[in-house]
């Protein structure tokens, strides 16, 4: 009996040793990594305010991303989707193993995430903000996490000789997508949560759930050991709760829950609509960046300012001190979806986190509740709404904005809630 015991909990222990040192360097691989994009990011930025006629090269900067994926590889575009893809068949190979089955070489090349793919992914975002879209890095940053853990996945099973199931696969992309989000956001936590629920918000998988915590402490530890610059905001102010400040938020959170709906259908609207103008993708992205520059162009004679091109994280601080234009939400919003339509890469949830953030401090006049709650509840509000994962939005709240309000947190949750209600039933 004491033999079969121990000879279970080794064959327990051995697997989460194995997966705690497999995380650990995942952790420091992605971390350095996320990094790099920032820095990037950051730079490109940088240059385009010393140069602001730099904004005119926008087409220019649409026909390159194009050219790019057309030469070294259209279905590099689809990362995204490829990773979701993979990790999901992980999901169906648990619930039932011997249900899925490749037809042909073309359905086992689906499998690997291509070498190409992080390189590429980090010059176009580095073009994408050079030239003012106005993208974001989350997305590419997820996208290079998960490209990380395959190859590291990849590299291990070529040394040990050890084939890996389509589980243990997914364990690699969920880990280093988490720890990527994290890393992004200094927010282990919520980078834990949305790699474990990001390919699918009805399934968790709690068997990635040790690694990608690992992972995502680790790649958070890493960036912050070379210095990486990340979203600040100001802590939202305390404000009495009562029933009719409750009532207040609840349909707010309903007005703003449609916000989030507006945004996700305008988005896949802007793609469709591209694509049946003209399926070639250089005329495609010839006319969604000239469009853009154009909104562009309008948006600065009518603010003066190019701060809604780029990350535009100004606008986040501004909207919680309550100084942004009541525009703001829609002039943002235009900006992004042409610059998805262009075929700029970059990723959405800095985007929709600034569209939030100006949308709630719009209220802030009306209501007797303070702006920079507002605010706060607008960005997260509506990133749980675009991406239908409440509860790592809830968690990323309190990570960005802090454990030390518990007013603010109270309503930050039942905020985030409506906003899901919303998102999936209207």
């Amino acid at each position: 009996m004491m033999c079969s015991m121990d000879h279970t909990r080794r064959n327990i222990s051995i697997p989460l040793l194995a997966w705690t040192v497999r995380a650990l360097l995942l952790g420091l691989l992605v971390g350095p990594i996320i990094s790099l994009l920032t820095f990037l990011v950051a730079k490109a930025g940088a240059i385009r305010s010393d140069y602001p006629w730099i904004l005119l090269c926008i087409p220019l900067g649409a026909l390159l991303t194009a050219l790019l994926y057309q030469k070294l590889g259209p279905y590099l575009k689809d990362g995204g989707s490829q990773v979701i893809d993979l990790i999901n068949q992980g999901i169906l190979d648990i619930a039932h193993p011997t249900s899925i089955g490749y037809e042909n070489d073309r359905d086992v090349h689906k499998q690997r995430i291509s070498t190409k793919m992080a390189p590429l992914l980090l010059f176009n975002t580095f073009i994408t903000h050079l030239v003012g879209a106005s993208g974001g890095k989350e997305g590419v940053g997820v996208q290079l996490g998960a490209s990380i853990g395959s190859y590291v996945s990849r590299l291990e099973q070529n040394i040990f000789r050890h084939p890996q199931s389509i589980q243990q696969k997914g364990i690699w992309l969920i880990s280093g997508a988490g720890a990527a989000f994290g890393a992004l956001f200094n927010a282990p936590i919520a980078g834990t949560l949305f790699g474990m629920q990001f390919s699918n918000p009805r399934v968790n998988r709690t068997d990635a759930l040790l690694p990608c915590l690992i992972a995502s402490f680790t790649a958070c530890l890493a960036s912050q050991a070379l210095h990486m610059h990340t979203l600040v905001p100001v802590r939202a102010e305390s404000f009495p709760i009562d029933l009719r400040t409750l009532l207040i938020l609840l349909v707010l959170s309903m007005m703003l829950g449609l916000a989030s709906r507006l945004f996700c259908h305008l988005i896949h609207l802007t793609k469709k609509l591209f694509s049946r103008i003209t399926p070639n993708p250089y005329k495609k992205a010839l006319l969604a960046s000239m469009l853009l520059l154009a909104a562009s162009l309008a948006i600065y004679g009518i603010t003066g300012s190019f701060a809604y091109n780029g990350l535009s994280l100004d606008l986040i601080i501004q909207a919680e001190y309550g100084t942004t234009s009541k525009l703001a939400p829609l002039f943002k919003l235009l900006l992004t979806a042409l610059t998805i339509g262009s075929g700029f890469v970059g990723g959405e949830v800095i985007p929709i986190l600034v569209i939030g953030a100006t949308t709630g401090a719009i209220f802030g006049s009306w209501l007797p509740i303070p702006v920079s709650a507002l605010s706060m509840f607008g960005a997260i509000g509506m990133l749980s709404g675009s991406t239908k994962l409440p509860l790592a939005c809830f968690v990323l709240g309190l990570e960005l904005y802090g454990f030390g309000n518990p007013t603010s947190l109270f309503f930050c949750l039942q905020y985030c809630l409506p906003f899901q209600w919303t998102a999936l039933n209207l």
